[in-house]
Formats: C-alpha cells, structure tokens, sequence
C-alpha cells in the first residue's frame, strides 16, 4: 500500500500529503506498479469516449488528461531533454541544460510539435474504423513500462539527482520481473481484443524502442536521468499512436 501511494505521489497529481517511506522495498514496489499507473491515466481518459465529441476533441482532450494526471512530470522531462541534445553541446553542457529550470528555444519547439503531432495522430486513430477502445488503455500502460526497463537496465548519467537516488535503491531484477509479465499479459490481451497482427507489431516496435532510446541515452548523456526517462515517456507514446495509425489505415 505505502509503495502505491508512493508511486501515486511522484507520478500524478493526486495530492497525496504523507511523509512517506523511501526505503529499498517501498522504491522498488512503487516502480514495480509504476505502468499500472499508466494503465489508471489510461482507464480515466477512455471516459472521453462516452461523449459524441468529434475525433480532434476526443484526441485533444485524451492528451490533456494524460499530461494534467500525471502532472505534466514526463512531458517537463521531454523538454529539458530536447533542450540538452538539440544545444550540441558537450556532455557536462547537456547536464546543466538538464537542471537548468528555464526552458530554452529548442524545448519550446519541440513541445508544440510533440503535443500537436499526437493531437493529430490520436485524432487519425480515433477516425478509423477499426479503433478500440483498449488503445487508450494501454498505451500509457506501455510507456511506462518502457520507462520501467529502461531504468531498470541503463547505468545512472550522474551521482546526484532523484534518479540516482531512485536508482540505488531499487532492486532491478525484481522491478523487471514484475513489470515484464504484466507487460506480456497486456500485449496477449491486445492480440485477443484485436488482433495478432497488431499485438506482435507492437511488441516489436517497443522492443525496438527501448534498444534505440538506451543506445541513444548512452551515448549522448552517457546513461539515464530523471529528464530522459520522462521523454521516453512521451516519444513511446507517440510512437505507439503513429505505429497504430500505420496499421490501421
């Protein structure tokens, strides 16, 4: 219970007001129930469906839910990390870029193109006749669960920081062993509510993801940080969506 309230007060916007534990155990449940969190955001935008809205107001107000539960947390993430990498500075640069609270030019840019492209791609998926409503499900599902293996699996970019911190504390084995089955149910009850080719496309597409996004992480910040598992967040996403849009026109 601690570790779900926990992960409830880092990951949304529930005003959760209590000293909470940080111990290994309490940090390693809270990452382990982390893409269930996902799944929640994504149970709570599925009630946009019940309106007759049209499909941009749907896919608008779908995106603006998931930004305002989860607090805006990963799409800040996104920001600073465009900020870093698109400055073409050297890597101490990019780390200051990271924890410098003002948002540059390059952040600015990349936000309005990320939220507009997912808007649309979302508002494409919705027309088509072959949506589900178990796509907005889980998508947030998936991406954290993305973000769950690549923190679990990449080395930490700095010695200081939450996520240094989060990262010495939790048990990484177990996180992966916690997150991956549940990640297998969620991919095998995509294949049964669609279809299989669906199911196996999207395994595949987050499998390589995840093997770009940490090779990317490696060697332009030379690991992980809390900024850069907050945009593999929002680029899994969009991902995702536009796979979907790929496969369904």
């Amino acid at each position: 219970m601690k570790s779900i309230l926990l992960a409830l007060q880092f990951f949304t916007v529930l005003p959760i007001h209590k000293n909470l534990p940080m111990d290994k155990r309490s940090i390693t449940g809270m990452y382990s129930i982390f893409p269930w969190i996902g799944a929640g955001i994504g149970a709570i935008a599925c009630l946009v469906l019940f309106f007759e809205w049209s499909a941009l107001m749907s896919a608008f107000s779908i995106v603006l839910l998931g930004i305002m539960l989860s607090g805006g947390l990963h799409l800040d993430g996104f920001i600073d990390t465009s900020d870093a990498f698109f400055s073409y500075k050297d890597r101490l640069k990019r780390f200051e870029i990271l924890e410098d609270p003002r948002v540059g030019a390059f952040g600015v840019m990349a936000v309005v193109f990320l939220v507009l492209g997912k808007v649309i791609i979302v508002s494409e998926v919705l027309s088509s006749e072959s949506f589900h409503w178990i796509f907005v499900l889980l998508i947030p599902f998936f991406s954290r669960a993305t973000l769950t293996v690549l923190f679990s699996i990449t080395a930490s970019a700095k010695t200081s920081g939450l996520a240094y911190y989060f990262k010495q504390k939790m048990n990484a084995n177990v996180v992966l062993i916690a997150v991956v089955c549940p990640f297998f149910i969620g991919i095998g009850v995509l294949g049964w509510i669609t279809n299989w080719m669906v199911a196996v496309t999207v395994f595949v597409v987050i499998f390589t993801f995840i093997c770009m996004f940490r090779n990317w992480m490696l060697k332009n910040f030379g690991g992980v940080t809390g900024d850069l598992l907050g945009a593999s967040v929002e680029m899994s996403e969009v991902v995702l969506w536009l796979t979907l849009l790929l496969l369904l026109s």
